[in-house]
């Protein structure tokens, strides 16, 4: 196996035996955290055990979008100034569209549409949402159905899955990471510090340990299985070929209310569409178990050519799935475990990976450097005991 572009991944015989800060986990925030901590000058390893974006940070729709809820949003402005940066920065090549593609919540209940965007115009006024009845939907996306109405934000950037993953992991290497794809990780222990991560049969010692494991990050933190703020929410997406895709990021209203903090619980399917870099990715799915994702393609079809009628007869591509880290409470956990000193946690993104992963990474780099003492207490891993 090989990590993303850094060339042949060293066997973990060669690993080192020491470190500044051990990295595990190869996704957005793992691969962001191991280039900030490097760029200050730490010597930092970042293990990852399968591959680079081999799970969300790869296989999601890929498109960065603000959330609604404040908290989330923070995280999700300081993503993109470090995209941003990103583009001048990286050894591989990524861009952020100049300009938001814009953002339609579609729905074929008008008056859903319509309180959407009234509410959103209350909460959060600076995405500009505007109501738009069927007529005005079509004319400005012909593809759509003409029953469609739907609430439009001026939000919404379309990136290739994986593709700031891999920039970041480049960037990281770059700057003196060793980024190794070795085998499964988990932390070296002394009383109530973590004093590094055993990787295979090699230890590397360090004095800061980073876990960015997504939804697998509990079960390194505490292997007993009491403590599981973090759950599994099975994402299943297709690439289609669509000749004229909208060039908005579509997304079911319904989905907004249920996916945001605090909102009904998670649907079994929702609709989406994004076309980035000339490949559209329909979605997509929130399941408890894994599911085969072939299967699951005809029902995504189904529902998208309600919105969309020639995603009905559109040549599947491709399809995939992964499993989002979702956390109790809808917010990332960022920052340190309370009952194990030196270990740091940044995961439980849901499904705004891409769009807050960055963020969340700087607070963390932060921590470890001591640039700061303590991360938003809405992020705090602490409170959930």
């Amino acid at each position: 196996m090989t990590s993303a572009g850094t060339g042949p991944a060293p066997p973990t015989r060669a690993l080192p035996k020491s470190a500044d800060v051990v990295v595990i986990g190869g996704g957005i925030a793992g691969t962001a955290t191991a280039a900030f901590l490097a760029e200050a000058g730490a010597s930092v390893v970042l293990v990852e055990r399968d591959a680079i974006a081999g799970g969300a940070s790869g296989r999601n729709s890929g498109v960065v979008q603000a959330p609604i809820d404040p908290v989330l949003a923070a995280l999700y402005r300081e993503s993109v100034t470090r995209y941003r940066a990103l583009e001048d920065a990286a050894v591989a090549p990524f861009a952020l569209p100049r300009e938001p593609a814009g953002l339609l919540y579609v729905s074929r209940d008008a008056t859903l549409a319509k309180r959407l965007a009234e509410e959103l115009a209350a909460r959060a006024p600076e995405l500009q949402p505007e109501y738009l009845d069927p007529e005005a939907v079509h004319a400005l996306e012909p593809s759509i159905d003409p029953s469609v109405a739907a609430c439009r934000l001026e939000i919404g950037y379309p990136v290739a899955p994986g593709a700031a993953t891999t920039a970041y992991a480049e960037l990281a290497a770059a700057r003196g990471a060793l980024v190794a794809v070795a085998a499964p990780a988990s932390i070296v222990r002394d009383g109530r510090r973590a004093v590094g991560a055993r990787v295979g049969d090699r230890q590397i010692l360090a004095p800061a340990v980073v876990l960015a494991a997504g939804p697998w990050t509990p079960g390194i933190v505490d292997p007993t299985g009491r403590w599981c703020p973090i759950r599994r929410s099975w994402g299943v997406v297709a690439e289609i070929a669509l000749p004229e895709p909208p060039g908005h990021v579509l997304e079911e209203a319904e989905l907004d209310e249920a996916i945001e903090p605090g909102g009904e619980a998670l649907p079994g399917y929702g609709f989406s569409l994004v076309t980035a870099a000339g490949r559209s990715v329909l979605g997509s799915t929130f399941l408890e178990r894994e599911p085969d994702a072939a299967s699951i393609v005809p029902e995504l079809q189904r529902r998208g050519a309600r919105f969309v009628p020639a995603i009905a007869d559109a040549p599947v591509v491709s399809s995939r799935r992964c499993a989002r880290p979702v956390s109790d409470d809808g917010r990332p956990l960022v920052g340190r475990i309370p009952w194990l000193d030196r270990l740091y946690v940044v995961a439980g993104h849901g499904p705004w990976g891409i769009s807050t992963g960055p963020g969340s990474a700087a607070i963390v780099a932060d921590l470890v450097l001591g640039r700061r003492s303590d991360p938003p207490p809405e992020l705090d891993p602490g409170r959930f005991g």
